[in-house]
């Protein structure tokens, strides 16, 4: 289906080492006919955070709502509402909440990225 209303999106808690109050709902991929990348919706609640990790490939984010915490490196960036950022493979990186307002971005990865 080429229109992905975000009242339909169905997400999933995420369950694994490192990650606290965060949801992630996978919009479009192969299943939609776009076999080379992964559109991903991720939600942080307030209090809430990513993995610290790294891995071969880069991913592109862009803010939907609120404000949250990247961390690069050794760097941290703050991201608000409409913000882009660029993760370059093998990053170690981060996304964080400190806020109390949820934060909600895409996330767009190669295939391989999401499996």
């Amino acid at each position: 289906m080429p229109v992905y209303k975000y009242r339909d999106m169905q997400s999933v808690e995420v369950k694994m080492d490192g990650v606290k109050s965060a949801s992630k709902a996978v919009v479009i991929g192969k299943r939609e006919g776009w076999a080379d990348y992964v559109l991903r919706v991720f939600r942080l609640e307030p209090g809430g955070y990513t993995p610290r990790h790294r891995h071969a490939w880069e991913h592109i984010n862009h803010v939907i709502r609120g404000r949250g915490k990247l961390r690069l490196g050794d760097q941290i960036f703050e991201l608000g509402e409409k913000d882009f950022a660029l993760v370059p493979a093998n990053t170690e990186h981060q996304f964080e909440n400190p806020f109390d307002t949820p934060f909600e971005f895409i996330c767009i990865v190669p295939e391989k990225g999401e499996y």
